[in-house]
C-alpha cells in the first residue's frame, strides 16, 4: 500500500487540478472502497451512499459469476490509496442512480478548493476502461483522452496486453486461462450482426467476438467496412453465451485495421 500511496501523492501533485470544480456537487468523505470503481461515501447531508463512478469500468473483484479479474486487486488498492478517508465531492449527471440503487457520480478529490477527478485518473493510469452509459455522458471525451494517454505510456492494462497476442481460435481454446485478462487479438472480421443494444463482429475462425455497445457505436466508423479486414485490438476477455467476447469501448483499443 505504501507504494500506491506514494504514487498517488505524486500523481495528484502533477495532475491537480485536472479540471475546474463542477458547478454543483455533494460533499462527503469516503469511508470504504469496494473496488476500482465503487466506493462508500458518508455525505455531509447525513446519508451513506454506495457510489459507482460514472463513465469507467475497472476489472472485477466481487462479480458473482466471474473470478477476480486481472488488475482487479491492483485497481482496488490504487483507488483506495487515492480516496479512502478523504474529503470528496460527488458531481452528478442526468441519471442519479443505477438499477442496483447505487449513486452514480464523478468523484472529485478535494484539495483546498481544487481537485482531481478520480474517474479520469483511474483510466489515465490504465486501471479502467472508458464505459459510456447514456444519459450520463458529460465527461465522455475526457475519459477517452485519458485512455489515449494510458495507451501512449503503456500503463496498467496496456503493459499486460502488449505481450499477449492471440488469434480468435486461440482465445476460444484457452478461454479458462485468459478469461478476465487483457490481451491483444488479431481478428479477421467475417460478419457484423446488430441487435437492439449492441453490435457484434464475428471472426472467420474460432468463436470469439468483438462487442460494441450501441451507446458507443457513433465513435467508430461504419462497421460494415470492417468485413474482410484484420483488426488488431486490445481488450479484456469475457465469457459470453456464444463464446469469448472482447468489449470495444473506445477506438483507441483498435491498434490497426488492414
Amino acid at each position: 500500500m505504501k507504494g500506491f500511496a506514494a504514487l498517488a501523492a505524486c500523481l495528484l501533485l502533477l495532475l491537480t487540478p485536472l479540471q475546474a470544480w463542477p458547478g454543483a456537487a455533494l460533499p462527503g468523505r469516503v469511508v470504504r472502497v469496494a473496488d476500482g470503481d465503487t466506493v462508500t461515501v458518508a455525505t455531509d447531508d447525513g446519508t451513506v451512499e454506495q457510489v459507482r463512478y460514472i463513465g469507467i469500468d475497472s476489472p472485477e473483484t466481487h462479480h458473482p459469476r466471474r473470478r477476480v479479474e486481472e488488475l482487479g486487486r491492483e485497481a482496488s488498492r490504487f483507488n483506495e490509496s487515492l480516496v479512502l478517508g478523504k474529503r470528496v465531492l460527488l458531481e452528478f449527471d442526468l441519471q442519479r442512480r443505477d438499477r442496483y440503487g447505487r449513486t452514480l457520480a464523478y468523484l472529485w478529490l478535494a484539495d483546498e478548493g481544487k481537485g482531481a477527478m478520480i474517474n479520469e485518473l483511474m483510466v489515465a493510469e490504465g486501471f479502467a476502461l472508458p464505459y459510456s452509459f447514456p444519459p450520463n455522458l458529460r465527461h465522455t471525451e475526457l475519459f477517452r483522452e485519458a485512455f489515449g494517454r494510458a495507451r501512449a505510456s503503456g500503463k496498467g492494462l496496456w503493459s499486460r496486453a502488449r505481450g499477449r497476442v492471440f488469434t480468435p481460435a486461440q482465445v476460444w481454446a484457452e478461454l479458462p486461462t485468459v478469461a478476465g485478462h487483457f490481451i491483444t487479438v488479431r481478428f479477421k472480421v467475417q460478419e457484423v450482426v446488430s441487435s437492439e443494444t449492441r453490435i457484434t463482429l464475428r471472426s472467420d475462425k474460432g468463436n470469439a467476438s468483438l462487442i460494441v455497445h450501441k451507446s458507443d457505436a457513433d465513435q467508430f466508423g461504419p462497421f460494415e467496412e470492417s468485413v474482410g479486414k484484420t483488426l488488431t485490438v486490445v481488450g479484456k476477455v469475457t465469457p459470453g453465451f456464444g463464446g469469448p467476447e472482447i468489449l470495444l469501448a473506445d477506438p483507441s483499443q483498435v491498434l490497426s485495421s488492414r
